[in-house]
C-alpha cells in the first residue's frame, strides 16, 4: 500500500520517551519505511542536530549529574533548538521533506519542567518567543517502564553519555509520569506506543498510524 502525503509541504515527526525506550531504532525503521515510498526524509536529534549543537551536546549528556541545574539546561536547550530549527528542521519542511527528530519541546517540558521543577509556563513562553512556537505534526511516545528503560540504556556501548541515566530511578519515574500526563493532555498529537513489544511489532503500529495520517491529509 502506497501512502500519499502532500508534496507541497513537509512533515515534522518527533519521538519521545525516557531513556532506553528504543527511539533510535524506531526512527531508523520509519525512515526506511518512508524511503521505500520514495519520500525524502531526514533524521536528526536533540540536543544537537547542527554541528554547533552536537558540540554542546557532549557537555550536556556527559559528566557529573549535577553539572548543570535545570534552569541552565532549559536555556541551553532552547538556544540549541533555535539553531536546529533555523538550520535543519525549517529548511527541510519548507522543501517538502519529512523530518524525524529524536526529542523536541516535549522532552524539555518533561525533563526540565516536570522532573527539574522549572515553571512550565516559562518553558512554553521561551518556546513561543525564541523557537517559533513550532510543534510536530505527530509525536510518538514510546511508553516503557523506566526500570526496564534504564536497564537497556546502561547496556549501551557508549557509557560516556550517561549523565541523565545517572540521575536515579526516582528522577526517571517523574520523567515517565510526565510523558504519560503530557500524552493524555495532547492525545491527538502525541500517540502512545507500547515500547515493551518486539521492535517489528512497534514499527508496524507506527506505520499503521502513518497510513491513517496519510488518509487524513488526502
Amino acid at each position: 500500500m502506497k501512502i500519499n502525503l502532500s508534496s507541497q509541504k513537509g512533515l515534522f515527526i518527533t519521538f519521545e520517551g525516557g531513556e532506553g525506550v528504543g527511539k533510535t531504532t524506531q526512527i531508523n525503521l520509519l525512515k526506511n519505511f518512508f524511503e521505500e515510498q520514495n519520500l525524502e526524509v531526514i533524521t536528526t536529534r536533540e540536543p544537537g542536530g547542527t554541528e554547533e549543537g552536537e558540540n554542546i551536546r557532549k557537555f550536556l549528556v556527559s559528566g557529573k549529574a549535577n553539572s548543570w541545574d535545570s534552569y541552565s539546561e532549559a536555556l541551553i536547550f532552547n538556544a540549541i533548538r533555535r539553531e536546529h530549527i533555523n538550520k535543519v528542521i525549517k529548511p527541510a519542511i519548507e522543501n517538502g521533506k519529512i523530518v524525524l527528530c529524536d526529542r523536541f519541546i516535549d522532552s524539555t517540558i518533561v525533563y526540565q519542567g516536570v522532573a527539574g521543577n522549572v515553571n512550565q509556563s516559562n518553558l512554553l513562553q521561551l518556546h513561543k518567543e525564541y523557537c517559533y512556537n513550532l510543534y510536530p505534526a505527530v509525536t510518538f511516545f514510546l511508553n516503557l517502564n523506566p526500570l526496564i528503560g534504564l536497564e537497556r540504556a546502561n547496556q549501551r556501548l557508549n557509557q560516556n553519555d550517561n549523565r541523565f541515566e545517572s540521575l536515579g530511578i526516582n528522577y526517571h519515574k517523574m520523567v515517565y509520569d510526565g510523558f504519560v500526563n503530557l500524552q493524555k493532555k495532547y492525545p491527538k498529537r502525541i500517540i502512545n506506543v507500547e515500547a515493551g513489544l518486539n521492535k517489528s511489532l512497534i514499527s508496524k503500529k507506527i506505520n499503521s498510524f502513518i497510513y491513517k495520517l496519510a488518509k487524513i491529509n488526502e
